[in-house]
This record gives C-alpha cells, structure tokens and sequence, in this order.
C-alpha cells in the first residue's frame, strides 16, 4: 500500500525522514541486514538478494493490506517497519473496528543500535500511517526474549494483552501513544 504522506523530525542533530520503502531504496546493507537476522524475523527467504527484496517490496506496496516503511538518518537508510492489517488483535479490544495494524520492526545499521531508534521506529509507524489511513488501533507481537522490541513498544505507550512461554503481544490506541522525548519538529508531508 503506498502511503500519501512522509513524516520528518529531527533526533539530536539527526534529520530524519520516514516514508515508504521505494524499490530504489534497497541496497545491499538492508540485505546483508536481512542476511544477519538469524532471530524474531520470520519469512525471510534463504537466499534473500537485492533483486528478491526488490520484489518484495514491489509486492508489499502493490497490496492494498500491507505496507512497508524506511527510517531514513541523513538520507541514509538504517531501519524499516512492517504494517499489515490484522483481525487477530481485535479479540483485544471492546468496540468496533475493521482491523488492527499490526507493526514488525528492523534496525538493521548496526551503527544506529543502541540509541533507542527502535522507539522512533514505533512512533513513526503509527504516526504516519495513522495520518495516512486513520486507523485508530496497532498491534504487534514478538518473542518475549525479544527485549528491545517489547521494551520499543512499551515505551511508546503499548500495553501487553498476551503473553505464553514463547510469545507476547502488545496493542495501543492511537489516542495513547507516546512520542519518545528525543524526536523533535515533526511534521507531515504530501508525496509529490
């Protein structure tokens, strides 16, 4: 699903730019990426190349369920986040809704690790796509040994509604989600 809108901020003196993921924006770093995350992601293909997460992406924003974001520092590609419309989540809520999207995310510029970026991911995420399609609830799942990413989503308001020996969930409304304090003047941008 292409998304109408790009949401930029700045992180310390960073000047960043989350947007959809264009097929011209996958490089070999993103996929080398991929190649390292033995962990929490799954379908990635065994021999994952620049041409097949080219197509990936392609059929990802050619759907009209589905989407995929890049968070851009510098212009530099260093992350993407995942949205898919899910019914699952809507066990977890009391009133009505069509869906829940639902967010994966990968920081995989292990320059950029360890500075809470998995946050901006989050909010990213459901900043710009709540302003693009007004979907009001998200959702995401991970593996509860899975800390940085429980801890990314806990920190941008989620509230965890699941959890099993392997697994947890965690879902907001989009009225609760919390900014993490180093983004700063954001703003929203029609695509030309």
């Amino acid at each position: 699903m292409e998304l109408g809108k790009s949401a930029f901020f700045k992180i310390n003196n960073m000047n960043c730019e989350f947007r959809i993921l264009h097929v011209s924006d996958v490089s070999k770093e993103y996929v080398d990426g991929l190649k390292e995350q033995t962990k929490y992601i799954i379908n990635i293909p065994k021999n994952v190349s620049i041409s097949s997460q080219k197509k990936y992406v392609k059929d990802v924003l050619c759907s009209k369920d589905d989407t995929i974001c890049g968070l851009f520092i510098n212009n530099k590609l260093v992350g993407t986040a995942g949205i898919q419309s899910s019914t699952l989540y809507l066990q977890y809520i009391e009133v009505p809704a069509k869906f829940v999207a639902t967010i994966g995310i990968f920081l995989f510029d292990k320059d950029y690790r360890g500075m809470k970026l998995g946050r901006a991911l989050v909010w990213a995420a459901i900043y710009l796509y709540h302003n693009c399609v007004q979907v009001e609830w998200f959702g995401a799942g991970m593996e509860k040994e899975n800390i940085p990413s429980l801890k990314s989503f806990l920190s941008c308001g989620f509230n965890q509604v699941y959890k099993d020996e392997v697994n947890c969930r965690v879902l907001i409304n989009y009225s609760e989600l919390t900014k993490p304090e180093f983004i700063k003047d954001e703003t929203l941008q029609d695509v030309n």
